[in-house]
């Protein structure tokens, strides 16, 4: 087994389509009273419409979306030359709610990977299974079928990239994999690219994430860090979940 060398974690909040332009004003000066930790890399992810709004504060910008096209005449898109005029640092690529909903496919997402990293935003990939994939025991072959994007991909643009192993199942459900579960899954993601490609890049966990669990999330071996939703729209919630993990990496 390989164990990763990331040392750095990651804090991740992805505001989704949840509040409203005075929310995220105030969203991001409470965000700013936030105790700083140089062990943490806080990258806070935005709709669109408000990535202005947090242009400048003691994180990254991360996008939730990231268009396939280079600049053009593609009207509604958002190119990953303007989003790095925003100073965008990551950009969110194959969340469920994409995948399912808006039914993005592979050649979509390897276009949004390659135009990220040509302009110097990480992509933040999404893999994970979904409930009937799990009761029948196929968690291993959707990894790894999702995974296998990379061999697509350039040995230089697979070490920029960060992988979130987010099960479907998990996803609004208040339920999160045991931390057997978590700690298998978790190291068979490291080994598979790790062994296959030679890299280690950093995992990152999401799925019902809260203030009662993430003692047990900050204990899973080879994990670099975690991605909030829904629970990163309130504050109170967000400072909780987030105080407790500066405590315990």
């Amino acid at each position: 087994m390989t164990t990763s060398t990331t040392s750095r974690k990651y804090f991740i909040c992805n505001f989704k389509s949840l509040l409203l332009k005075e929310d995220f004003l105030s969203l991001k000066n409470e965000i700013s009273t936030l105790e700083e930790n140089n062990q943490i890399e806080l990258i806070l992810c935005p709709p669109t419409t408000y990535l202005y709004i947090f242009e400048n504060g003691k994180y990254k910008l991360g996008s939730q979306e990231i268009s396939m096209y280079e600049n053009g005449a593609y009207t509604g898109e958002n190119s990953a030359e303007q989003l790095k005029s925003l100073n965008v640092s990551y950009a969110l690529i194959g969340h469920y709610e994409s995948r399912c909903i808006l039914k993005e496919d592979e050649n979509s997402l390897l276009n949004k990977i390659v135009n990220a990293y040509k302009n110097n935003i990480k992509p933040i990939y999404f893999i994970g299974e979904n409930e009937q994939d799990k009761l029948n025991n196929n968690t291993n072959q959707v990894l790894t079928n999702e995974l296998s994007i990379l061999d697509k991909l350039s040995p230089e643009i697979i070490s920029t990239m960060l992988i979130v192993y987010e099960p479907i199942w998990s996803i609004g459900s208040g339920i999160t994999p045991s931390t057997d579960e978590l700690n298998t899954n978790i190291n068979f993601i490291n080994n598979t690219i790790y062994y296959k490609y030679h890299i280690n890049i950093p995992i990152i966990y999401g799925g019902s994430i809260n203030e009662n669990n993430i003692n047990n999330l900050a204990t899973i071996n080879n994990l670099s860090g975690i991605i909030l939703g829904e629970s990163s729209t309130n504050i109170d919630t967000l400072k909780q979940i987030y105080d407790e993990y500066k405590k315990l990496i």
